[in-house]
């Protein structure tokens, strides 16, 4: 009980910790090149401002959580202020982290934005309590006729709600340093976990004189390391969703066994960078563009604009499929259908706001030069035929969605957020604890099953969620 309750306290520290950062200065607007306070209040109303020319006008607020399209998109931002003719001013911000929890407060104290750049777990928490706007009530025919490929029921649209439309595509792969491994005396990326884990260590053996180590995830936040790795990991290993088995209509991570523990060695003091059981996502980056990573694991929509322009690398990197155990693929590997925006339904500014984002985020043209540019990848057929994809997507093939990945249908948790309740540590926590050493693997997987079990049932007795079994799931085809 000594660990269990160190690892506790530990876990509350960093609860704290990340709570005071909220309200810190993690917020930069790059709409007027200003960085302020995370949780500051606009002084002025929050729908209106004096315009340059004596009016006033109507401001839009957007919260964003991405970096790396910032420079395109605050340009694109500052082209429609300057020049729309409806007396629209928009206000972009983005938050470089703690953006659900910024969101929280925001819908607690009824100052959210009008809209919002749309992430899973934020959409997934106010689905059923009416939060997001439907697209429904300004969707042309020419909107429609654009974008109908990814109006997806069970997605993006909801009791014939339609909630986003995703433009790009997004998953897991294994980021690499090629200048590293070709120095360790590497040939390949790691085809298996078994020569990831190998090859990290020998990165390490050979290097670490030098500040170069083997491996890195950003474990300051469970949720967000191992839900871009360990998740995709386990539906490519298992052929099952974050421990979620579709066949049977039950939980079951027993199976996790070997990949936690192939992450134990990763993780461990003689492979990992040291101190990245801290560290957030953008400081582990500038490591890896320093030169001081061999390889992590990350998503393939932001680390193309990252290393071009947010954290400019030297180095050649170079992107591979998440390997699995024995090289052996039992199912696909999910992928996001991302860069969407939910528009708040409480917003007083709904006309305003539809108008600025079909202005700035929805035509073929903008979104062809966000696909040429590398900031994402395409998933609209419109803008695949006329656009010519960026040299980065060209040279790594892996970038792209492809063949080994499909849309997983939810799980019950992700289709019941508010009452689907687990007692104790989620998942990812308690990955942390078995990686990092806290809690013992085997029995604390029995007890990750039986947790997640009864709160499936608990959701399914008191109506607020149900079962979800599929007969013949094909985990090869989940979208089928």
């Amino acid at each position: 009980m000594k660990v269990t309750k160190k690892f506790l306290s530990i876990l509350l520290v960093m609860i704290m910790i990340l709570s005071l950062a909220g309200c810190s200065s993690d917020k930069a607007n790059t709409a007027n090149g200003t960085k302020g306070d995370g949780a500051a209040k606009e002084e002025t109303d929050s729908s209106k401002t004096a315009g340059t020319t004596g009016g006033e006008k109507t401001k839009v607020v957007i919260w964003s959580k991405d970096r790396h399209d910032a420079d395109l998109i605050t340009k694109k931002v500052e082209a429609y202020n300057a020049s729309n003719t409806d007396n629209i001013v928009v206000d972009y911000q983005i938050y470089t982290e703690n953006y659900e929890q910024a969101i929280d407060m925001a819908f607690q104290s009824g100052e959210a934005p009008d809209i919002l750049v749309q992430q899973s777990q934020v959409f997934q928490k106010y689905l059923s309590s009416g939060k997001w706007a439907d697209y429904n009530q300004f969707m042309d025919e020419d909107f429609k006729k654009t974008f109908s490929s990814v109006i997806i029921p069970g997605m993006n649209e909801f009791d014939g709600k339609v909630n986003y439309i995703p433009t790009t595509g997004t998953t897991g792969r294994l980021f690499y340093n090629k200048n590293i491994f070709e120095k360790a005396g590497i040939a390949n990326p790691p085809a298996t976990l078994e020569e990831m884990v190998e090859d990290a260590k020998i990165i390490t053996q050979k290097l670490s004189g030098e500040g170069i180590y083997g491996f890195a995830a950003n474990m300051k936040s469970p949720a967000s390391a191992l839900g871009r790795s360990i998740l995709y990991e386990a539906q490519r290993q298992l052929g099952i969703d974050a421990g979620y088995n579709f066949s049977t209509g039950k939980y079951d991570f027993t199976g996790y066994g070997p990949i936690i523990t192939a992450w134990k060695e990763l993780m461990s003091s003689n492979v990992a960078f040291p101190g990245c059981e801290s560290l957030d996502i953008d400081p582990l980056r500038t490591q890896f563009a320093a030169g001081k990573i061999g390889m992590y694991i990350s998503f393939t929509h932001a680390e193309p604009g990252v290393y071009a322009n947010q954290f400019p690398m030297t180095d050649k990197w170079g992107v591979a499929q998440i390997p699995v155990s024995g090289g052996k693929v039992a199912g696909a590997q999910g992928y996001i259908a991302n860069s969407g925006y939910l528009f708040n339904a409480d917003s007083k500014n709904l006309e305003a706001a539809w108008k600025a984002y079909r202005a700035i985020f929805t035509s073929t043209d903008y979104l062809a030069e966000y696909y040429e540019n590398g900031l994402g990848i395409s998933i609209i057929p419109d803008v695949i035929a006329k656009a010519k994809p960026a040299q980065v997507y060209v040279d790594n093939k892996d970038l792209m969605i492809g063949s080994t990945d499909a849309i997983w249908p939810l799980t019950p948790q992700e289709s019941n957020t508010s009452g689907f309740v687990v007692e104790g540590m989620d998942m990812y926590t308690t990955f942390a604890a078995m990686i990092l050493g806290y809690s013992d693997i085997e029995s604390g997987l029995k007890d990750l099953t039986d947790r997640y079990n009864a709160a499936l049932k608990a959701s399914i007795d008191d109506g607020s969620g149900s079962e979800v079994k599929i007969d013949g799931f094909d985990p090869m085809n989940p979208s089928k």
